[in-house]
């Protein structure tokens, strides 16, 4: 992203895409929302500043998905 446009929107640190963005890592590789919201929590934690309140939401995120998809890996059309 243009640093430009990062400084006039005011990005936290923890949004770092020096190396390339989430989001497009997450298209790239097919991930659904559930899939893409925890590697989000997961990269950004540390640099956050409130590992473990992300480390709780990322385990609550990963029980809805269990409880949500059921081992189901076809309900993103078979993007896995």
């Amino acid at each position: 992203m243009n640093r430009l446009i990062e400084d006039e929107i005011n990005t936290p640190k923890h949004y770092d895409n020096t190396k390339g963005s989430l989001y497009k890592f997450a298209e790239e590789q097919g991930l659904n929302s559930y899939e893409f919201d925890l590697i989000k929590r997961i990269v950004r934690c540390r640099k956050k500043g409130e590992f473990l309140k992300d480390i709780e939401k990322s385990i609550a995120v990963l029980q809805i998905y269990k409880e949500e998809y059921g081992g189901n890996t076809k309900k993103n059309n078979g993007n896995y």
